[in-house]
């Protein structure tokens, strides 16, 4: 900053439209506020970014690195230009935050008080042992352990920490650690990169003996066969996509490619059957699926195909009582029911009904056992658990929270009496139960929890739904203080996500705690583009009815006002990933409504990324979601929502965008420059930020103290934005 625009902006008396449109700072207002410094500048580059040939210019296109594939394998091998517009928005960023910095250090710090409050872990009985994980005090990874059913001793089976140790990025794959089914050999996939690039490694138990640590290029997804002689991995492509399956004798050199997906597509996972009869991969994209069996009495045979993909056909395999086990929403089943089928005909032409459909009970998942089985089930938006008999009799476990969240661990043995599940709600810290499946009733492991740093009966949570413009009604789930005052003037932080069809689950979060413990309402909306209300409910939004998403986010804020809840301008919004499209979406639409937006991993750039499928890791993945660019109508549609391309001048709110450079789900540079376009843009003065990761994926930097760090700075930023801390503050030129 040149000393003549020092004494200008510390003065206060800078003309109107000098720094952004129609900014006019007060002389007033400037006599209070901190001197803050200017935003980075950076070129303009108006360079024809689209593709599929379209023709669309962008200014700050040239963020994107030449080889992003590269920059992926080797973050620090990012472009210099792009490198150093980076280190100044991050500079700038923390310059805007360090005000906060004390009281993110009191947030962080009741976070950790919170998140050390200790209940027994949750424990799943396989064969002769009991399989958990713990953290322990003042460390950032688990441990992942076992100990014999009828007693003994702890045994380590994985230190995440000490495997992370002098290591940059260590985090554990989408797929958790795994046993093999007889209880010899421990599995798991480790990102040492952020980029999604996973690492395979396998353990004999008994000795310690690392059996395979030469699998480098997998996509994070194995499974065993259930006498841990064979392993089967998921590997990537040279695009970095899910694309190709081996089997490997453990033990013995060498990978034999079992299986290759050409349709570029499809997502691809696997698992090993409950009853260890097949190991199971399954193809899927969002209008359909195919499962593909290895049987294990057979491991070295060819996968056989259940039912050949069909368009606007889901099913997913399991085994149950001598048959196949199929949930499916065939013949317009959309909430799902269970069919069953023979081995040796398993096409749908041969599936014979089990469990009917019934709408609004979506069945999310099934938990095969020797003599029973248990459902996953949601309805009216909260889940719940049923055990079922082999003769169709079943039995509802009941749970009396206004929302809860219940989770069901893998990998639990078959022949076992009981199933381990987890509970927890927004004012109640997980608890580990154990349902007697005989009895059908549940109980916790431990005694109940008693805490010096927490007391649930301190904080209310409730459920209400806010009316959407079409009349459809959006759960909302709402953490405050016993006695909160609904008369507006609490600020509040409301959550969304809204794609794929996951369920965003009422869970406790210490984040959220310690905000409520300073004065918030903490708030989740369950939009559609989720399934909490079942497949319809995602189903609904995919491709041209993708804007229901927004509006349910935009519907949810305005019932929270509302209902006194909070007022217009003291919302800050947050969203993650296709969350971030959200976030993207209800920043341009509606900036009035909110005193500040968080948009992390966000996918903002629509038609840019979507149009260069071809080079992205995800490939035609998303297009049964958000639509296919080579068709007109959907490219048209996708148009009319894209955030970066619907940016313009208006008084937008504060904004922080997150983005990770060895991001392989969302590039980098998608929140980069959505965050410089709408600061030249901008007709208010409030802060707009971004934050790049250098050594981080999807997930962000791993471990928990790196977690906690990150929530509190956005809580920092949700405080300093509600109470208009900041004052107003300069937008800045961007260089020519």
């Amino acid at each position: 900053m040149t000393d003549r625009r020092q004494f200008i902006f510390r003065t206060g008396l800078l003309a109107a439209g000098a720094l952004s449109p129609a900014l006019a700072l007060s002389a007033a207002a400037n006599k209070a506020a901190r001197p803050w410094p200017l935003p980075p500048q950076h070129r303009r580059v108006p360079t024809d970014v689209a593709g599929l040939g379209y023709s669309r210019m962008d200014d700050y296109g040239w963020f994107q690195p030449k080889d992003w594939h590269a920059v992926l394998r080797a973050p620090d091998a990012l472009d210099a230009p792009i490198k150093a517009a980076v280190k100044l928005e991050n500079d700038y960023t923390d310059a805007m935050l360090a005000p906060s910095v004390p009281l993110q250090k009191t947030l962080i710090a009741r976070m950790e008080a919170l998140d050390a409050i200790g209940g027994a872990p949750v424990e799943i009985r396989s064969g002769d042992y009991l399989y958990f994980e713990r953290t322990r005090s003042g460390s950032d990874y688990p441990v992942y352990l076992r100990r014999p059913v009828k007693g003994g001793a702890e045994q380590v089976l994985l230190d995440v920490e000490l495997e992370a140790k002098g290591k940059k990025h260590y985090k554990i794959g989408w797929i958790a650690p795994q046993h093999s089914q007889d209880g010899r050999l421990f599995g798991w996939s480790v990102d040492q990169t952020g980029s999604g690039i996973f690492a395979i490694f396998v353990r004999d138990i008994a000795s310690g003996k690392l059996l395979v640590s030469d699998i480098t290029n997998g996509h994070s997804g194995f499974a065993f066969s259930p006498d841990g002689t064979y392993l089967y991995w998921l590997g990537r492509s040279d695009k970095g996509r899910p694309s190709t399956i081996f089997r490997r004798e453990i033990g013995k050199p060498g990978d034999t490619l079992i299986y290759e997906e050409k349709d570029p597509a499809f997502f691809i996972s696997m698992r090993t059957t409950a009853a260890g009869g097949y190991v199971a991969i399954k193809m899927f994209n969002g209008d359909l699926t195919e499962v593909r069996l290895v049987p294990m009495d057979r491991p070295t045979a060819e996968p056989f195909v259940v039912q050949p993909r069909t368009q606007g056909l889901r099913y997913d395999v399991d085994e149950w009582n001598g048959k196949l086990l199929i949930l499916t929403d065939a013949d317009d089943a959309i909430d799902f029911k269970l069919m069953t089928a023979g081995a040796g005909q398993p096409g749908r032409a041969s599936w014979q009904s089990f469990v009917a459909h019934q709408a609004g009970r979506f069945i999310a998942a099934v938990h095969p056992f020797k003599d029973h089985l248990v459902r996953e089930e949601w309805r009216d938006a909260l889940p719940r658990l049923v055990v079922m008999t082999p003769d169709g009799k079943e039995r509802e476990i009941a749970f009396d929270e206004a929302a809860y969240a219940v989770s069901v661990p893998p990998g639990q043995g078959w022949t076992s009496p009981t199933m381990t599940f987890g509970y927890q709600s927004p004012r109640t810290p997980r608890a580990a139960f154990m349902l007697d499946l005989a009895s059908a009733k549940s109980t916790p492991n431990a005694a109940k929890l008693i805490s010096t740093t927490f007391d649930r009966e301190r904080y209310d949570v409730r459920r209400f739904s806010a009316k959407a413009d079409d009349g459809a009604m959006v759960p909302v789930t709402v953490l405050m203080r016993k006695g909160q005052k609904l008369d507006g003037s609490a600020p509040l932080f409301l959550y969304g996500y809204g794609s794929y069809g996951v369920t965003i689950d009422a869970e406790f979060s210490s984040s959220a705690v310690a905000l409520v413990d300073q004065g918030w309402i903490y708030a989740t909306a369950h939009v559609r583009g989720g399934a909490e209300r079942g497949t319809d409910w995602w189903r609904s939004v995919l491709k041209h009815g993708k804007k229901k998403t927004f509006t349910d986010f935009i519907a949810s804020a305005e019932g929270l006002i509302a209902g006194g809840y909070t007022s217009k301008g003291r919302i800050v919004a947050h969203g993650y990933s296709a969350g971030g499209l959200l976030m993207g979406a209800i920043y341009t639409m509606r900036p009035d409504l909110w005193a500040g937006v968080i948009a992390q991993m966000p996918f903002l750039d629509v038609l840019t990324t979507i149009e260069h499928f071809d080079i992205h890791p995800l490939g035609m993945t998303p297009f049964p979601i958000w639509g296919d660019p080579r068709v007109p109508e959907d490219h048209a549609y996708m148009a009319t929502y894209s955030p970066y391309d619907h940016l313009q001048q208006a008084a937008y709110p504060a904004l922080l965008a997150v983005g990770s450079v060895a991001d392989d789900r969302v590039a980098f540079w998608e929140p980069l420059k959505f965050a410089v376009k709408a600061r030249g843009l901008t007709t208010a003065g409030n802060p707009i930020l971004s934050r790049t990761l250098l050594h981080a994926g999807h997930g962000g930097d791993p471990g928990a103290g790196a977690h906690r760090t990150q929530q509190a700075a956005f809580m920092g930023f949700a405080m300093w934005s509600a109470e208009k801390r900041w004052g107003v503050v300069p937008q800045g030129p961007q260089a020519a």
